[in-house]
């Protein structure tokens, strides 16, 4: 993904903050890496939010594997602490996610459809490449 395509995704996560009881949107990769985050969003919660969706999503993933479930379509996690959010994390793209945190008024059916049509619509611009290992013949 080239650097103005990610400077791009700025005012669209802004935007989708505009929905109902959005805190925060995050882009990141598959591997915990921070795409793009929302201005809201301090650059110290968003290297702890995408390690952490990033981990979450792929415990998912594992768990679905094993059980035979298929692909994890989205992960939802509700607190029960006084702010009460809830994080709700996509897949968007090749390799990457989308994680949004709610305020617990949020309506989840609207948010799964807000978080689906994001997804739809710019889901080639949020994708990020394979990043190289060792293995591949490169230093780690």
């Amino acid at each position: 993904m080239n650097p103005a395509a990610r400077q791009d995704l700025t005012w669209l996560l802004d935007d989708f903050e505009t929905n109902p009881g959005v805190v925060h949107a995050m882009v990141l990769s598959a591997d915990g890496i921070k795409i793009q985050k929302s201005s809201s969003l301090s650059d110290q919660e968003a290297e702890v939010l995408s390690a952490s969706a990033s981990a979450l999503y792929s415990l998912a993933g594992g768990s679905g594997e094993r059980f035979g479930s298929g692909p994890v379509g989205q992960v939802l996690i509700e607190y029960q602490g006084q702010q009460g959010h809830v994080l709700l994390i996509v897949a968007a793209g090749k390799n990457a996610r989308l994680a949004v945190l709610c305020d617990s008024t949020v309506d989840l059916g609207s948010m799964g459809y807000a978080t689906a049509r994001m997804v739809r619509q710019v889901g080639q611009v949020m994708g990020t490449p394979v990043r190289a290992t060792a293995r591949d013949g490169l230093p780690a």
